[in-house]
Protein backbone atom coordinates (compact mmCIF):
# COMPACT_ATOMS: atom_id res chain seq x y z
CA UNK A 1 0.00 0.00 0.00
CA UNK A 2 1.68 3.16 -0.61
CA UNK A 3 2.13 6.52 1.33
CA UNK A 4 -1.28 7.68 -0.16
CA UNK A 5 -3.50 5.20 0.84
CA UNK A 6 -1.95 4.87 3.97
CA UNK A 7 -2.82 8.65 4.64
CA UNK A 8 -6.34 7.78 3.63
CA UNK A 9 -6.82 4.99 5.27
CA UNK A 10 -5.74 6.93 8.77
CA UNK A 11 -7.92 8.79 10.59
CA UNK A 12 -5.65 11.55 11.59
CA UNK A 13 -7.85 12.19 14.69
CA UNK A 14 -6.55 9.16 16.10
CA UNK A 15 -3.06 10.90 16.98
CA UNK A 16 -2.97 11.95 20.79
CA UNK A 17 -0.87 14.46 22.85
CA UNK A 18 1.61 11.16 23.47
CA UNK A 19 2.15 10.39 20.22
CA UNK A 20 3.24 14.11 19.40
CA UNK A 21 5.08 14.38 22.09
CA UNK A 22 7.33 11.19 21.20
CA UNK A 23 7.47 12.30 18.00
CA UNK A 24 8.43 16.01 19.29
CA UNK A 25 11.26 14.14 21.35
CA UNK A 26 12.77 12.05 18.33
CA UNK A 27 13.27 15.39 16.79
CA UNK A 28 14.62 17.40 19.52
CA UNK A 29 17.30 14.55 20.43
CA UNK A 30 17.95 12.92 17.51
CA UNK A 31 17.65 9.28 19.23
CA UNK A 32 14.96 7.09 19.64
CA UNK A 33 17.09 5.03 22.76
CA UNK A 34 17.39 8.77 24.18
CA UNK A 35 13.64 9.48 24.17
CA UNK A 36 12.90 5.86 25.47
CA UNK A 37 15.00 7.06 28.41
CA UNK A 38 13.30 10.07 29.25
CA UNK A 39 9.90 8.67 28.90
CA UNK A 40 10.81 4.89 31.15
CA UNK A 41 9.87 2.76 28.00
CA UNK A 42 11.18 0.49 26.06
CA UNK A 43 12.40 1.19 21.80
CA UNK A 44 10.12 -0.93 20.57
CA UNK A 45 6.98 0.82 21.93
CA UNK A 46 9.03 3.97 20.44
CA UNK A 47 9.30 2.59 17.25
CA UNK A 48 5.85 1.81 17.45
CA UNK A 49 4.62 4.72 18.40
CA UNK A 50 6.37 6.52 15.69
CA UNK A 51 5.10 4.09 13.25
CA UNK A 52 1.43 5.88 14.23
CA UNK A 53 2.76 9.19 12.66
CA UNK A 54 4.49 7.66 9.79
CA UNK A 55 1.18 6.08 9.01
CA UNK A 56 -0.70 9.40 9.36
CA UNK A 57 1.42 11.35 7.31
CA UNK A 58 2.88 9.07 4.88
CA UNK A 59 6.61 9.64 5.18
CA UNK A 60 9.61 7.74 6.80
CA UNK A 61 9.95 11.05 9.04
CA UNK A 62 13.37 9.58 10.06
CA UNK A 63 16.07 7.51 8.03
CA UNK A 64 19.39 5.80 9.26
CA UNK A 65 22.78 7.77 8.99
CA UNK A 66 25.94 5.81 10.28
CA UNK A 67 24.94 5.05 13.66
CA UNK A 68 22.30 7.44 14.25
CA UNK A 69 19.13 8.72 12.86
CA UNK A 70 18.30 11.88 10.42
CA UNK A 71 14.96 13.63 10.35
CA UNK A 72 13.47 13.92 7.17
CA UNK A 73 12.30 17.64 5.66
CA UNK A 74 8.91 16.31 6.24
CA UNK A 75 9.47 16.16 9.76
CA UNK A 76 11.25 19.12 10.63
CA UNK A 77 8.62 20.89 8.33
CA UNK A 78 6.49 19.48 11.26
CA UNK A 79 7.91 19.83 13.81
CA UNK A 80 7.21 23.46 15.16
CA UNK A 81 3.53 22.85 14.31
CA UNK A 82 3.49 19.78 16.32
CA UNK A 83 5.58 21.57 19.72
CA UNK A 84 3.07 24.55 19.17
CA UNK A 85 0.05 21.80 19.45
CA UNK A 86 1.88 20.32 22.44
CA UNK A 87 2.57 23.93 24.01
CA UNK A 88 -1.09 24.80 23.90
CA UNK A 89 -2.52 21.63 25.23
CA UNK A 90 0.13 21.80 28.43
CA UNK A 91 -1.62 25.55 28.70
CA UNK A 92 -4.86 24.02 29.29
CA UNK A 93 -3.45 23.28 32.62
CA UNK A 94 -3.31 25.45 35.45
CA UNK A 95 0.27 25.86 37.19
CA UNK A 96 -0.08 23.30 39.42
CA UNK A 97 0.68 23.73 43.70
CA UNK A 98 4.54 22.89 44.18
CA UNK A 99 5.54 22.21 47.94
CA UNK A 100 9.19 21.99 47.75
CA UNK A 101 9.78 19.68 51.23
CA UNK A 102 8.17 16.76 49.19
CA UNK A 103 9.95 16.87 45.97
CA UNK A 104 13.19 16.28 47.00
CA UNK A 105 14.97 16.10 43.46
CA UNK A 106 18.51 18.33 42.86
CA UNK A 107 17.93 21.49 41.14
CA UNK A 108 20.24 21.71 38.26
CA UNK A 109 21.22 25.17 36.84
CA UNK A 110 23.57 25.48 34.11
CA UNK A 111 25.61 28.85 33.43
CA UNK A 112 28.08 29.75 30.73
CA UNK A 113 30.35 31.57 32.74
CA UNK A 114 32.19 31.55 36.54
CA UNK A 115 30.91 35.74 36.22
CA UNK A 116 27.65 34.60 37.21
CA UNK A 117 28.97 32.60 40.77
CA UNK A 118 28.14 35.65 42.92
CA UNK A 119 24.51 34.84 41.42
CA UNK A 120 24.50 31.22 42.62
CA UNK A 121 25.53 31.56 45.88
CA UNK A 122 22.58 34.43 46.39
CA UNK A 123 20.42 31.36 44.67
CA UNK A 124 21.53 28.77 46.94
CA UNK A 125 21.41 30.77 49.85
CA UNK A 126 17.51 31.15 48.73
CA UNK A 127 16.81 27.58 48.06
CA UNK A 128 18.43 26.61 51.78
CA UNK A 129 16.07 28.98 53.13
CA UNK A 130 13.06 27.28 51.18
CA UNK A 131 13.92 23.54 52.19
CA UNK A 132 17.45 23.14 54.09
CA UNK A 133 17.90 19.66 52.84
CA UNK A 134 17.86 20.50 49.30
CA UNK A 135 20.50 19.63 46.62
CA UNK A 136 21.86 22.19 44.07
CA UNK A 137 24.22 21.77 41.28
CA UNK A 138 25.71 23.92 39.35
CA UNK A 139 26.19 22.60 35.45
CA UNK A 140 28.81 24.59 32.85
CA UNK A 141 26.69 26.01 30.06
CA UNK A 142 29.87 25.71 26.99
CA UNK A 143 29.66 26.22 23.93
CA UNK A 144 25.92 28.13 24.38
CA UNK A 145 24.80 26.34 21.91
CA UNK A 146 24.06 23.48 24.30
CA UNK A 147 21.64 25.10 25.72
CA UNK A 148 19.14 23.08 23.51
CA UNK A 149 20.58 19.78 24.47
CA UNK A 150 20.78 20.04 28.31
CA UNK A 151 16.85 21.63 28.55
CA UNK A 152 15.08 18.93 25.88
CA UNK A 153 17.47 15.94 26.98
CA UNK A 154 16.38 17.26 31.05
CA UNK A 155 19.80 17.09 32.20
CA UNK A 156 19.42 21.09 33.95
CA UNK A 157 15.86 22.24 34.79
CA UNK A 158 16.50 26.17 33.87
CA UNK A 159 20.07 27.63 32.38
CA UNK A 160 21.53 31.17 31.86
CA UNK A 161 22.70 31.63 28.48
CA UNK A 162 24.64 34.34 26.92
CA UNK A 163 21.83 36.12 24.02
CA UNK A 164 22.93 36.19 20.63
CA UNK A 165 21.89 32.88 19.79
CA UNK A 166 18.34 31.75 18.12
CA UNK A 167 16.66 29.59 20.41
CA UNK A 168 14.42 27.29 18.45
CA UNK A 169 10.60 26.94 19.63
CA UNK A 170 10.78 24.38 21.95
CA UNK A 171 12.62 26.22 24.39
CA UNK A 172 10.89 29.68 26.28
CA UNK A 173 13.44 32.25 28.02
CA UNK A 174 12.90 36.01 29.48
CA UNK A 175 15.77 38.49 29.91
CA UNK A 176 17.97 37.67 33.27
CA UNK A 177 20.62 40.35 33.32
CA UNK A 178 23.74 42.17 31.97
CA UNK A 179 27.28 43.29 32.26
CA UNK A 180 30.36 44.46 30.30
CA UNK A 181 33.58 43.33 29.22
CA UNK A 182 36.65 44.22 31.09
CA UNK A 183 40.21 43.97 30.75
CA UNK A 184 42.15 41.70 33.18
CA UNK A 185 45.88 41.93 33.58
CA UNK A 186 48.56 41.47 36.66
CA UNK A 187 49.50 44.77 37.65
CA UNK A 188 53.08 43.24 38.96
CA UNK A 189 54.01 42.45 35.26
CA UNK A 190 52.57 44.90 33.12
CA UNK A 191 50.78 48.35 32.98
CA UNK A 192 47.49 49.03 31.83
CA UNK A 193 46.74 49.06 28.21
CA UNK A 194 45.89 53.00 27.20
CA UNK A 195 44.88 52.82 23.53
CA UNK A 196 43.51 50.68 21.00
CA UNK A 197 46.86 49.67 19.26
CA UNK A 198 48.59 49.10 22.83
CA UNK A 199 45.64 46.87 22.92
CA UNK A 200 45.88 45.08 19.98
CA UNK A 201 49.66 44.35 20.22
CA UNK A 202 49.41 42.97 24.06
CA UNK A 203 49.73 39.02 24.38
CA UNK A 204 46.25 38.68 24.53
CA UNK A 205 44.66 34.90 26.68
CA UNK A 206 41.39 33.28 25.61
CA UNK A 207 38.55 30.93 26.40
CA UNK A 208 37.93 28.65 24.18
CA UNK A 209 33.89 27.39 24.42
CA UNK A 210 34.09 24.64 21.75
CA UNK A 211 31.88 26.94 18.91
CA UNK A 212 33.08 28.67 15.87
CA UNK A 213 31.69 32.32 16.33
CA UNK A 214 34.65 34.78 16.08
CA UNK A 215 34.62 36.83 19.32
CA UNK A 216 33.23 40.27 19.54
CA UNK A 217 36.77 41.33 20.51
CA UNK A 218 38.22 40.10 16.82
CA UNK A 219 35.46 41.85 15.36
CA UNK A 220 35.71 45.43 16.82
CA UNK A 221 39.37 45.11 16.21
CA UNK A 222 38.95 44.43 12.53
CA UNK A 223 36.80 47.12 11.81
CA UNK A 224 39.51 48.92 13.24
CA UNK A 225 41.88 47.19 11.22
CA UNK A 226 43.71 45.75 13.83
CA UNK A 227 44.04 42.34 15.18
CA UNK A 228 45.19 41.26 18.19
CA UNK A 229 47.82 38.60 19.17
CA UNK A 230 46.64 35.24 20.90
CA UNK A 231 49.15 34.01 23.11
CA UNK A 232 47.09 31.72 25.35
CA UNK A 233 43.82 29.62 25.10
CA UNK A 234 42.25 28.28 28.03
CA UNK A 235 39.47 25.80 28.28
CA UNK A 236 37.77 27.63 31.26
CA UNK A 237 37.42 30.84 32.54
CA UNK A 238 38.46 30.24 35.74
CA UNK A 239 41.76 28.84 34.91
CA UNK A 240 42.08 31.49 32.53
CA UNK A 241 42.38 33.61 35.53
CA UNK A 242 45.02 31.41 37.34
CA UNK A 243 47.35 31.35 33.82
CA UNK A 244 47.35 34.69 33.47
CA UNK A 245 48.67 36.09 36.88
CA UNK A 246 52.61 36.41 36.66
CA UNK A 247 52.72 37.39 33.46
CA UNK A 248 52.17 40.25 31.09
CA UNK A 249 48.80 38.48 29.06
CA UNK A 250 45.58 40.61 29.34
CA UNK A 251 42.00 39.30 29.55
CA UNK A 252 39.02 40.84 28.40
CA UNK A 253 36.68 38.84 30.37
CA UNK A 254 33.19 40.03 32.10
CA UNK A 255 33.61 42.38 34.50
CA UNK A 256 31.88 40.35 37.74
CA UNK A 257 34.73 38.15 36.86
CA UNK A 258 36.81 40.66 39.61
CA UNK A 259 34.23 39.39 42.22
CA UNK A 260 35.57 35.21 42.04
CA UNK A 261 37.88 33.97 39.42
CA UNK A 262 39.94 36.79 38.69
CA UNK A 263 40.58 38.65 42.12
CA UNK A 264 43.60 39.79 42.89
CA UNK A 265 44.07 41.01 39.24
CA UNK A 266 43.44 44.46 38.30
CA UNK A 267 40.74 45.55 35.32
CA UNK A 268 39.88 48.30 33.14
CA UNK A 269 37.22 48.94 30.85
CA UNK A 270 38.27 47.69 27.22
CA UNK A 271 39.65 51.40 25.28
CA UNK A 272 37.69 49.95 21.68
CA UNK A 273 33.51 49.72 22.06
CA UNK A 274 32.38 46.61 22.85
CA UNK A 275 28.76 45.21 23.47
CA UNK A 276 27.91 44.38 27.04
CA UNK A 277 26.85 40.60 27.78
CA UNK A 278 23.33 39.98 28.01
CA UNK A 279 22.21 36.78 29.60
CA UNK A 280 18.86 34.74 29.43
CA UNK A 281 16.90 32.45 31.36
CA UNK A 282 15.62 29.58 29.10
CA UNK A 283 13.79 27.24 29.87
CA UNK A 284 11.67 24.20 27.91
CA UNK A 285 8.65 24.84 27.07
CA UNK A 286 6.98 21.43 28.57
CA UNK A 287 7.58 23.04 31.93
CA UNK A 288 5.84 26.13 31.66
CA UNK A 289 3.16 25.83 33.09
CA UNK A 290 5.16 23.04 35.75
CA UNK A 291 4.67 24.52 39.60
CA UNK A 292 8.74 23.32 40.46
CA UNK A 293 9.66 24.82 37.12
CA UNK A 294 7.96 28.12 37.80
CA UNK A 295 8.82 28.42 41.43
CA UNK A 296 12.54 27.71 40.42
CA UNK A 297 12.37 30.30 37.59
CA UNK A 298 11.18 32.97 40.56
CA UNK A 299 13.92 32.14 42.38
CA UNK A 300 16.85 32.34 40.08
CA UNK A 301 15.05 35.98 39.27
CA UNK A 302 14.67 36.84 42.75
CA UNK A 303 18.43 35.56 43.90
CA UNK A 304 19.37 38.35 40.75
CA UNK A 305 17.62 41.32 42.17
CA UNK A 306 19.48 40.15 45.49
CA UNK A 307 22.74 39.84 44.33
CA UNK A 308 22.42 43.06 42.13
CA UNK A 309 21.37 44.95 45.64
CA UNK A 310 24.42 43.09 47.32
CA UNK A 311 26.50 44.58 44.32
CA UNK A 312 25.39 48.23 44.99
Amino acid sequence: MDNKKQMQNFDLFRLDGHTLRIFASVCETGSVSRTAELFDLNQSTISHTLDKMRAAVGDPLFVKSGRGITTTEKALAMLPRVQKILADIEGLVAPEKYDVSLDGKPVVIAIPTPALLHDMKALHAGLLAAEPSIEFEIRRLAPREYVTRLLVQDEADLAISVAGIRYPAVLNHCEYGSDSLAVFYDPNCRGPVTSARDYAQARHGTVSFGGSTKSVVSRALAELGLKRRVSLVAPTASMLGDLIKGTDIVATMPSRLAESAYAGLAHLPPPITLPPIEYHLVWHRRYEQSGRNSWLRKKVLDAREDAFLTDA
